[in-house]
């Protein structure tokens, strides 16, 4: 400290480091205290995993997250998106901890994750997805879905402006995950009503 203060002294008068003072004024500088020894605290957050709240909602999520793997591929391919309002994930304890239970469910079904999770001023966005390398038996189902979901993206983009055409299609599959999500929390929370509070 002693040392960071004679640098700043030395270079009080560098352009651009101070603001000019009016004239006549004398910048004084007190010496500082002497303390012996003084270490840095660091105070270590306990892990978001271990909050009852992740937890419990990574056990509420495991079966919606397991739902969206393909049929046919034994468990690869997952992914889930939930699209949520800024009050609902406040509620749930916010953009990390909801995070952290996603990551959480996904490792406990052996998934290797990619996750993503953001707050805007009116949307926070997370989402986790399996990036395991899938076995050469499941890739035709893979495959298929990935067709499937292509085909869908096309109808759906097509029969933009078509209201008719859209209700048919029923809610878009972001509306379903997001869905899906809320419904897994609202489990979570009737299980551990404590863990909210």
């Amino acid at each position: 400290m002693e040392q960071a203060l004679v640098v700043l002294q030395q270079n009080l008068g560098a352009p651009g480091l101070t603001r000019r003072v009016r004239a006549g004024a004398e910048l004084k500088i007190a010496a500082a205290p002497k303390v012996a020894s003084a270490k840095a605290v660091t105070v270590k957050q306990p892990a978001l995993s271990k909050d009852p709240r992740c937890v419990a909602l990574a056990e509420a999520l495991k079966p919606t997250l397991e739902a969206t793997c393909p049929p046919g591929a034994s468990g690869y391919g997952g992914a889930l998106q939930a699209n949520l309002h800024p009050a609902d994930a406040e509620m749930l304890g916010g953009v990390a901890l909801i995070w952290a239970a996603m990551r959480c469910a996904a490792r406990q079904l052996g998934w290797r994750v990619r996750t993503v999770g953001y707050a805007r001023e009116r949307l926070v966005l997370v989402i986790v997805q399996d990036v395991r390398e899938a076995p050469a038996d499941v890739s035709d189902a893979l495959e298929k879905d990935l067709a499937r979901r292509g085909h869908e993206m096309i109808e759906r983009m097509s029969a933009t402006g078509n209201e008719e055409a859209l209700s048919r299609l029923g809610p878009a599959p972001v509306e379903q995950q997001t869905q899906a999500f809320l419904q897994a929390a609202r489990v979570a929370m009737e299980a551990h009503p404590g863990a909210w509070r």
